[in-house]
């Protein structure tokens, strides 16, 4: 069952793209800590936990949401 004809299909697909690449693997962007107060913290946690997803989506969800508001476009930055 080793030799079956999907095992060497993914020997040549790994030998035509390198052991460890995927065409479906998705690069990791990298995070940086940010400093965020206990009682919103614990907000977005609970956030996180009803939407059944991790609080780096939370708050980079959270983060474009408000960047992209009235709130902080160039016209009022004066």
């Amino acid at each position: 069952m080793a030799d079956d004809f999907l095992n060497k299909l993914a020997q040549q697909a790994n030998q035509q793209l390198g052991d460890n690449e995927s065409p479906f693997k998705q690069k990791k962007e990298v995070t940086r800590p940010v400093q965020v107060r206990e009682s919103t913290y614990k907000m977005v946690k609970d956030i996180a936990y009803h939407k059944d997803a991790k609080i780096v989506d939370v708050i980079d969800s959270m983060l474009k949401y408000a960047i992209n508001s009235d709130e902080f476009s160039k016209k009022n930055n004066k």
